[in-house]
Parts: C-alpha cells; sequence; structure tokens
C-alpha cells in the first residue's frame, strides 16, 4: 500500500491510501496480557511487577451484592471511597479495570441525594452499602466536600481514556454532575462570591454535638482532617476548579455550547479566588487553610493545586513544587508524585519517588500501586489519550538516552496501543483500537527534523507552560497500524 505524508494545518499525517473505516471491535485480551511493561532497567521494571501485582491483588470482579470494585480505602475495610476511588482510577484503567471504575463511579452517583444535602456516600464496602466507619444515617456521617469536584474531574480522565460516552451522558453520573455544580455548591456555600464567607459547620443535625465527628465532619472544607477551625482548605477551591472546567469540557464535547461556557467561567473565578487571596506574595507560597475567624494558615494542600491543574503560572508553579519537596508526606500524598512531577518537568524527582514508593512504610495502601502504574506508563511512558480528538499522546521520559522501555496492550478507546522508547530518540507506536487515532508523538528538545518510518519530515516546535521545548509530529494511525518515529542526533 503507497504511503503519503501530508501537512494539513501543522499536523502531518500518514495515510495508506485508503478511506477511513467505521470502529471495528476489539477483543477483549485477558488481564495477565494487559498493560505489560518491561525495560533495560530493571529496577523501574520491578518497581511496575511490583506495583501491578499489588493493585491488581485488591481487585474484585463481581462476586459482592456491589459488582464489580477495587479496594480504595484502608486496608481491611473492604470498601472503597470517593478520593482514592478518583486518585486511582488512571492506574486501575491502565490495568483493565474499565468495568471496575464505571461501577463505582456509578455508585457514587446513584447514592445522591437531598437528605444528605446532595452529598452521596464518601465510602461504599462491598455490600453495596455506605461503610459503618464513616456513616451511621443520613444525619450522621463523615464526608470531605471536595468529593464530588474530584469524582468529576476523574470522570473526566476516564471519558479521555475510554471513549464511553456513559461518562457523560449516563442517566446516574449526568445527574450527579447536574447536582453538584448546582445544588451541592449552593447548599454548602462553595460559590466563588460566597465560599469565603462559609461557618464551619453547615446544615447540622438538630441535635447537633461537637464532640461527634459525624457531626463536626459532616461537610469538611478539605481534605486534611485535622485542623481545627477550618472553613476551606487551597484544595478544595482547587478541586472546585477541576471539576468545573471537567464539566464545562463534557459539554463542550455533547456540543453544548453555552453550558462549556458557563461553567468554564466559574472555573475560571475559582483560579482567580486562588491567585488573588490564596497566594502569598511575601512567602512565596499558596496559603492552605482559610478559618472561621478569617485568618489563613500554612500547612498541607500544595500538591492538590497541582494535581488538580488549578495554576497554570510557572513561577508559582517552581514554587510550589518547592514546597512539596521541603516536606516530608504521607504514603496518600505520595502516590501521586511520580505522575505530578513528570507532568511539570521535574523528571529526576518523579523517578527517585517513583522508585522509592514500593519499599516505603504502609506501600501496602492501595493508593500507592496504582500511583505507580500511573506515574510509569503516563509518567515515564508519557502515554495519555484524549477521546474528544481521538488521539495518543507520547513523550519518553526514561532516565537517560540509553535505556528502552515497552508497555504492550494499554487499554485506550475500547481496544488497546502498545508503546515503545529507545532513550529520547525513538518511540513506536502499535494501533489496535479497533479505530483509526492521532499519534501526537512528542520528543523532548528543538530538532531539526524526525523520521517517519524513514522519511525525513519537520517538525513542529513547541513549548509547554513550564518552559520546556518539545518536537512534535501528528499521526494517524489506522487499525493495526505500526509507526516509527525518530529524532534527529
Amino acid at each position: 500500500m503507497k504511503k503519503e505524508l501530508l501537512a494539513l494545518g501543522g499536523a502531518l499525517l500518514l495515510c495508506g491510501g485508503c478511506k477511513t473505516s467505521q470502529p471495528t471491535t476489539v477483543d477483549p485480551l485477558p488481564r495477565e496480557q494487559i498493560s505489560r511493561f518491561t525495560s533495560s532497567n530493571r529496577e523501574l521494571e520491578h518497581a511496575y511487577e511490583w506495583a501491578r501485582g499489588m493493585a491488581l491483588s485488591y481487585v474484585h470482579d463481581g462476586e459482592d451484592p456491589v459488582g464489580c470494585w477495587y479496594e480504595a480505602a484502608l486496608p481491611l475495610r473492604e470498601a472503597f471511597c470517593m478520593r482514592d476511588v478518583s486518585h486511582q482510577s488512571v492506574g486501575a484503567h491502565i490495568l483493565g479495570l474499565q468495568r471496575h471504575n464505571k461501577n463505582m463511579m456509578q455508585r457514587f452517583a446513584e447514592n445522591i441525594s437531598e437528605s444528605k444535602d446532595w452529598c452521596t456516600y464518601w465510602e461504599i464496602n462491598r455490600h453495596n452499602r455506605p461503610a459503618p466507619a464513616d456513616y451511621d444515617n443520613d444525619d450522621e456521617f463523615w464526608y470531605n466536600l471536595n468529593a464530588n469536584f474530584d469524582v468529576m474531574f476523574a470522570c473526566q480522565k476516564m471519558y479521555d481514556w475510554t471513549a464511553d460516552d456513559d461518562y457523560l451522558t449516563g442517566e446516574h453520573l449526568r445527574r450527579f454532575y447536574e447536582l453538584s455544580v448546582e445544588e451541592y455548591a449552593a447548599r454548602w456555600m462553595l460559590r466563588p462570591d460566597e465560599i469565603m464567607e462559609r461557618p464551619r459547620y453547615m446544615n447540622c443535625p438538630e441535635n447537633f454535638d461537637p464532640s461527634k465527628n459525624f457531626h463536626t465532619c459532616r461537610g469538611l472544607g478539605s481534605y486534611v482532617e485535622n485542623f481545627r477551625d477550618l472553613t476551606v482548605g487551597v484544595d478544595l477551591v482547587a478541586a472546585l476548579y477541576a471539576g468545573y472546567n471537567a464539566y464545562a469540557r463534557m459539554n463542550e464535547t455533547l456540543g453544548r455550547m453555552d453550558e462549556a461556557r458557563k461553567y468554564s467561567g466559574v472555573a475560571e473565578r475559582y483560579r482567580d479566588l486562588l491567585e488573588t487571596r490564596w497566594w502569598d506574595a511575601r512567602a512565596e507560597r499558596y496559603c492552605s487553610f482559610w478559618t472561621a475567624s478569617r485568618q489563613f494558615h500554612v500547612g498541607e494542600g500544595a500538591p492538590l493545586v497541582l494535581w488538580f491543574g488549578a495554576t497554570e503560572n510557572p513561577d508559582r508553579i517552581r514554587a510550589t513544587v518547592k514546597t512539596i519537596l521541603d516536606r516530608k508526606w504521607n504514603v496518600e500524598n505520595l502516590s501521586s508524585f511520580p505522575m505530578l512531577f513528570y507532568r511539570l518537568g521535574y523528571n529526576r524527582e518523579a523517578l527517585e519517588c517513583l522508585l522509592e514508593l514500593p519499599s516505603m512504610p504502609r506501600a501496602e495502601y492501595p493508593e500507592v500501586s496504582y500511583g505507580v502504574v500511573e506515574g510509569v506508563v503516563s509518567g515515564v511512558m508519557g502515554l495519555l489519550p484524549n477521546a474528544r480528538e481521538m488521539k495518543v499522546v507520547t513523550l519518553s521520559r526514561l532516565p537517560d538516552a540509553e535505556t528502552t522501555a515497552t508497555v504492550e496492550n494499554v487499554p485506550v478507546f475500547g481496544g488497546y496501543v502498545s508503546l515503545s522508547h529507545i532513550g529520547h530518540s525513538q518511540s513506536v507506536l502499535t494501533n489496535n483500537t479497533g479505530r483509526e487515532v492521532t499519534w501526537e508523538a512528542r520528543f523532548a528538545g528543538a530538532s531539526e527534523f524526525l523520521e517517519v518510518d524513514g522519511v525525513k519530515v519537520t517538525p513542529l516546535l513547541e513549548e509547554d507552560a513550564m518552559g520546556g521545548r518539545f518536537s512534535t509530529l501528528r499521526l494517524k494511525l489506522k487499525q493495526g497500524q505500526t509507526i516509527c518515529v525518530k529524532a534527529s542526533a
């Protein structure tokens, strides 16, 4: 079949001389064949194998009343909570747990109710009941207000990986999104113009008792649970930004442009609040907590400002990374650092954290292994999909020019892709998604040309928000096609 190289609008399309075919069904692979990673760096390979085995040991395939699920809470609780599922979902997807992710997200969504002031169940157990450790009744339970927006942010990412329209239009999920951005935000005084005025306790039961956790923690304004007098955490503001921005993107994908603009505007108001009220210019850091006495305090929370993409200011990103590196963190936070640091260009720090996590105290906490899986596949290998554009982005972040790595059969768009890197100079992608996809092949640095299956092509030179420079080609891959791209020396 004759190949032609076509430059269209700055994108390079590699065409095979035939019309685009309709998507075809790809037979599911057995779990042991999904996302298998090998590398000449044995330490990296062993970290991934440890994480893969540990993560899969927490999987339950439908034998319980709740359906397919994996553990995403404190070990031995036999449960999954909103925060942990949101943060484990990408790693879980990479391991082929699409059914589990969707089932758990739908379980959260279907239990939102006015009797709980538009909260759902923070933690659900294998019996499909709210976990007793966090719930007595609809008036007395534990709930972190970030959770609804964290779930929305995660569901948008799940759509990007799966192209599953249920994440956009499914009955329970759509209702959950709509209630969260409207009724829930209003009921808990989370709107941008009132969040800084909200009281410490809200929507309290008639028999409110300040000595009862299920009274005082029924609507915590942060994921940080041990700071007295807190009304809002910087992590909550960041989660609100991410949730509204995700909802805007969902509406844009569905062609609902008025709603997309509306909720994108709300998201930007949270970002503006973060940048104007929460940034301490003298200390060069974001404040962490806002209290009932209307004072800012410093503590945890900074990593989630970056995790949720709530700032794009490179100086503030660098300053926030410095504050993260200057203190110690628990494994819940550390589990997200490999992917976070890779995304921001801190490759050395990301690799160090990734390799250390398997041997850290409490490494058995489920979030750790799922974070390592995501850190390798989306961090080291730089593999990120975008369902709206039917695009797969790759970027090698291997530790040196000699290291090689391959990840086979990563679930994407209902099928699979396989990716190999040789150092930073060669990438190979195979498309077995059942449809044509665009491959955005990225290479660090400015290359004079890239070779596509031996043909020299001038790349698009780009720069990210942190000033990193990249050489990029956008290539069309048909179902079953493999393409090799090499960077110039």
